[in-house]
């Protein structure tokens, strides 16, 4: 007998309602009501507290040529012409080398030039508003200086790890300091914060403003004027102002000259900018050189497309120019003013294609105090292989000893600067053993490394020596533009 068709079940009814569908089916295909989800919403950038107009990374403006020469007809019946100088060390270069001295200012900086244009440009109401800034010496001490002249009160917020020295000075000059913030970017919203608290106030970017990028170009078009045919231009930078503004001019009158901007290893904001397409927040240290966090949006979106290299360079070569100018050319300079000639005392050399042309370095500033720039000569002798420091393992308070090196070291040829013993017992057999520390000058490089043979074959496993001189710095970062004018 055939088995009859399966029917399928017919659910029993019941008065209940649909329970509709599945919660996992509505998550997909309802539109979530974000005005209902407790989400915070993010604040536009324009209705932010340090929101700048001038320095909008959403509309960034371009620095031209005539903004140039419209700032360098205010600031040249302020400030005279800086030198331009042909250095002593040319003949260490195969080059024909200029440098252009931007460290005679009152204020001890280039910046000097910024902030006057910057400052000529307020209206009434804002000159009797006041200005504020945020800086990390240079420029606070430059727009203090022509603030406290032009009778326009300047209140300056510094990061706390600012050096005393730097806020002493910025105090002289005239301006209310704030301590605040650990980098330049919490000092600058601080600054914001003290408008709003005040009720006005206008804020002025140190390296991003319009008017700060084109006082800073009127060095380009003193340059034109002292040495017309140029073929490469070293420019320090930090947030890029000066290399914006220096750029803008000399594309335009000789395209063909060569831009280089030169950065800090430990602060290298702009370059990363470069390699990103665009502007971010990076880190570094407060105490390191041209210590910008984020390239200014205007400098950047001026100076892209003009720049031909970006070059990095390690501190050692800094030291290494703030000795050469103190000894050679009787100039002081600051370890950000030696940026952009640390680019040709770098080892391995990493501008060969500069051989044989005509360039300038421009040196931007000369507010060291005297105890770093007392560090940056020891440290720069002993990047020259002129100083070495050597920790000799010795039986412990055996004076025959003591001498014996002392007078190694002296028949060598070195004179002894300063010598010193100390006992430490951090293990069992540190208890029978001292250490002699020696700093010693020599005639340089190959006369320290004479010495160091002489020391490891007398005192084998018994000598350390100082990284400087004997470990050289080889790195070469370049940054070559990849795109045209």
């Amino acid at each position: 007998m055939p088995k009859k068709p399966y029917a399928p079940p017919v659910p029993p009814e019941c008065g209940k309602a649909s329970l509709g569908l599945p919660p996992s089916v509505l998550a997909k295909r309802e539109i979530c009501d974000k005005k209902n989800t407790g989400c915070p919403t993010q604040v536009p950038y324009t209705a932010r507290v340090d929101y700048d107009h001038w320095c909008d990374p959403n509309q960034p403006k371009s620095v031209i040529y005539k903004d140039v020469v419209k700032a360098h007809s205010v600031i040249k019946e302020t400030i005279q012409n800086t030198p331009l100088l042909m250095p002593k060390s040319k003949n260490l270069f195969d080059m024909e080398l200029y440098l252009k001295i931007e460290t005679l200012h009152e204020s001890g900086s280039f910046h000097e030039r910024s902030a006057i244009y910057a400052i000529y440009m307020l209206s009434d109401e804002e000159r009797a508003d006041g200005v504020y800034t945020a800086s990390i010496g240079n420029w606070g001490m430059a727009l203090a200086h022509v603030g406290k002249k032009k009778g326009i009160k300047v209140t300056v917020v510094l990061p706390i790890k600012t050096s005393v020295d730097a806020v002493r000075r910025t105090q002289d000059y005239g301006a209310k300091v704030v301590i605040s913030g650990q980098n330049l970017e919490e000092a600058r919203i601080e600054a914001f914060n003290l408008i709003k608290q005040h009720g006005a106030g206008t804020y002025i970017n140190g390296y991003d403003h319009p008017h700060v990028i084109a006082g800073a170009g009127s060095i380009g078009i003193e340059l034109m004027e002292q040495l017309p045919n140029i073929d490469a231009i070293l420019i320090p930078v930090g947030g890029g102002g000066l290399l914006a503004g220096i750029a803008t001019v000399v594309k335009t009158l000789k395209p063909d000259t060569l831009i280089y901007g030169v950065e800090s290893y430990e602060s290298c904001c702009f370059f990363k900018a470069m390699d990103n397409e665009k502007p971010y927040a990076t880190e570094c240290s407060i105490t390191a050189p041209l210590a910008v966090p984020t390239a200014g949006y205007n400098a950047f979106h001026t100076a892209r497309s003009l720049i031909d290299k970006m070059v990095l360079v390690h501190s050692n070569w800094m030291n290494q120019v703030i000795l050469r100018m103190a000894e050679e050319e009787r100039y002081i300079v600051e370890v950000s003013g030696a940026v952009a000639l640390a680019a040709l005392f770098a080892k391995p050399y990493i501008v060969p294609e500069l051989r044989d042309k005509r360039v300038v370095c421009i040196v931007t500033g000369a507010n060291i105090a005297c105890i770093p720039l007392s560090r940056a000569l020891e440290h720069g002798l002993a990047v020259e292989g002129r100083s070495v420091s050597i920790k000799i393992s010795l039986p412990n308070d055996n004076t025959k000893e003591y001498y014996k090196v002392l007078k190694i070291i002296a028949n060598v040829g070195c004179n002894i600067i300063h010598y010193d013993s100390d006992n430490v017992w951090s293990t069992e057999d540190d208890l029978f053993k001292s250490y002699m520390t020696v700093m010693c000058s020599t005639r340089g490089l190959q006369h320290s490394c004479t010495l160091k043979r002489v020391m490891e074959k007398l005192f084998p496993n018994k000598c350390q020596f100082a990284d400087v001189p004997f470990c050289g710095t080889t790195k070469c970062p370049c940054f070559p533009k990849l795109w045209p004018l």
